[in-house]
């Protein structure tokens, strides 16, 4: 019995090196009464420390999440050795919603479920340039001077730069090279891209990539008007947010 016990622990997993995406907000019935969650989606964090993330076993009467005391804040191992089901859910960005009927079935992402952050915005980027993009990503100036904005699972950064000794025209001609040219070994192009107009010219690329946890597709492209280029590089790991990547980068505009 005992060597059956230990052999049992050792098996478990305990979660601890899950990514640090921040605490999770979860109804107490949950850890308290022992209920597998049914029910949660992922909004924008209150703070740097929240996740974004709300956990509920669907079984709350009315009036029971209204009360504070009934939501307690978790960090993600502690409900995963609960439900381990949800682990690769968690990895998904604000905006996210999933349901299952019951702990037997998997989950199942819901489309039509309204966030009160979830509209569209439009930023501008310098004097020169704006992007329309969806409130529910978060906007991050990182000190190399690159602008982030991230959902965590769809993420744009970009960098603008002066160009005054090159036409728009010669750049152009220039990246289109490259992307010709780039060594297929580091990684295959899978698809290429050309969304000029007669005022911007915009050309890219899209490969794969991986970090610790997860492969993801990137769209590296390059917007050029004279004198000036936007680089940007759209991240994303689910194949079916090609649209929202090129969507994104066309909503890039100048002013004329």
């Amino acid at each position: 019995m005992q060597l059956s016990k230990k052999k049992k622990k050792q098996n478990e997993k305990n979660f601890e090196n899950f990514p640090p995406i921040g605490g999770l907000m979860v109804s107490k019935m949950i850890v308290e009464e022992n209920m597998k969650p049914r029910f949660m989606y992922r909004e924008k964090g209150i703070c740097a420390e929240d996740s974004g993330w709300r956990i509920f076993s669907d079984y709350e009467p009315e009036g029971y999440v209204d009360d504070p005391q009934n939501i307690k804040i978790y960090n993600p191992a502690t409900i995963l050795k609960i439900d381990s089901s949800m682990e690769k859910i968690l990895l998904k960005g604000v905006g996210s919603a999933y349901e299952r009927v019951d702990e037997q079935v998997s989950w199942q992402k819901i489309t039509d479920f309204e966030l009160e952050d979830d509209y569209m915005v439009t930023h501008q980027l310098s004097d020169k340039w704006s992007i329309n993009i969806n409130n529910l990503f978060e906007r991050i100036e990182e000190k190399n001077g690159h602008l982030l904005y991230t959902t965590g699972d769809k993420s744009a950064r970009l960098f603008i730069c002066g160009e005054q000794d090159r036409s728009k025209e010669e750049i152009y001609q220039e990246r289109i090279q490259f992307i010709k040219d780039r060594d297929q070994s580091v990684a295959k192009t899978l698809d290429t891209f050309d969304f000029s107009d007669d005022h911007v010219l915009k050309v890219g690329y899209m490969i794969n990539e991986r970090d610790h946890h997860k492969t993801y597709q990137v769209i590296y492209g390059t917007s050029i008007i004279d004198q000036e280029l936007l680089m940007l590089a759209l991240y994303f790991d689910d194949k079916n947010d090609i649209d929202w990547a090129i969507e994104t980068w066309k909503s890039i505009k100048t002013f004329k």
